[in-house]
């Protein structure tokens, strides 16, 4: 007797599958990869933070947390721990002793470059038409990005 199970069509990829596969793609792209011996592993927030201090360099500390979205307390903490690796100092600038402005150090340069270097020969990997599909889909992802960061994680969707 032949299977009569019915067959239902699969349903259209959706939010979830967006956000799966993307934590699937962060997970062969991940900072702590046995690959980057040397590099200092950071946490999220840490990636957040140093990202934001070397795109708006001698950023405050509160205009960090206000880019990044995270928790003064939060930057407070990262700060710390990147100072203490040498990723960020933090400078007065010249007659004003009370502000205080974060500049990424030569190492986390060198970091960067070297964490750049790996996600090139990772993504290297893939067929050449698999990642110019994805490149084609970088402006959608980066839009999606920013509107997210725009607004707080339990905010109602726009109707």
């Amino acid at each position: 007797m032949p299977d009569e199970t019915p067959v239902t069509p699969a349903a259209a990829p959706g939010p979830t599958d967006l956000a799966d596969a993307v934590l699937e793609l962060a997970r062969h792209l991940d900072v702590r990869s046995a690959e980057l011996r040397g590099v200092v592993p950071l946490t999220g927030t840490e990636v957040a933070v140093i990202r934001a201090v070397r795109r708006a360099p001698r950023a405050t500390p509160s205009r960090i947390a206000e880019v990044t979205g995270l928790a003064r307390s939060n930057v407070s903490t990262a700060l710390r721990t990147l100072e203490a690796r040498g990723l960020v100092v933090r400078e007065h600038p010249a007659g004003d002793g009370r502000r205080v402005e974060l500049v990424a150090t030569d190492l986390s340069a060198d970091h960067v470059a070297r964490l750049h270097e790996f996600w090139e020969r990772r993504l290297g990997q893939a067929p050449d038409d698999v990642l110019a599909a994805a490149l084609r889909a970088l402006p959608a992802l980066t839009d999606l990005a920013d509107a997210l960061s725009r607004r707080p994680p339990d905010a109602p969707a726009p109707r």
